[in-house]
């Protein structure tokens, strides 16, 4: 027992301590490892043609993507079949963009932008700008849903009875 208790000082020290080293190293200064976005030219990725590129890079990525066209679909204040079209739309004009070397020399790869924003866009409850909102319908904790599944039951199994 007085084994057990010698060796938990010590080793409350020695986590004691490890963890103080552990906070003032993650607190270091960072900001030398953090490079502003190259680009070829600042004023050229404010040109009508990277403008449009971006927005085609940006609505095609949502557009190829099911989960981001899902969560744009029911976010859309537009209605389905409008927000459809505008995303069938831009789709097919991408792949002649990432092609184009002139264009991506002039504005970059602005379509790993788009996937690399979509993502993180995605991942804090947001699409294009959209905040994701949840699909209508009734819900599982809703108290009509016992009501509509004995009503089904009913229905189903009543004709089974009966016959």
């Amino acid at each position: 027992m007085a084994f057990t208790t010698m060796l938990r000082t010590p080793f409350k020290f020695l986590v004691l301590l490890l963890s103080i080293c552990n906070i003032a190293l993650g607190q270091a200064d960072t900001t030398d490892a953090l490079a502003p976005r190259q680009s070829p030219s600042a004023d050229a990725i404010n040109s009508p043609l990277c403008q449009n590129y971006a927005l085609v890079a940006n609505l095609s990525t949502v557009a190829l993507n099911a989960t981001y066209r899902a969560a744009f679909l029911q976010s859309s204040s537009l209605g389905t079949f409008p927000a459809r079209a505008i995303l069938d739309v831009q789709s097919p004009k991408l792949m002649g963009m990432m092609m184009d070397v002139n264009l991506n020399n002039q504005c970059g790869n602005l379509t790993q932008v788009a996937i690399e924003g979509a993502a993180a866009n995605l991942t804090a409850g947001t699409v294009l700008g959209l905040p994701i909102q949840t699909a209508p319908g009734i819900g599982v904790a809703d108290p009509a849903m016992p009501i509509v599944q004995i009503a089904i039951f009913l229905i189903m199994g009543g004709t089974w009875l009966c016959l």
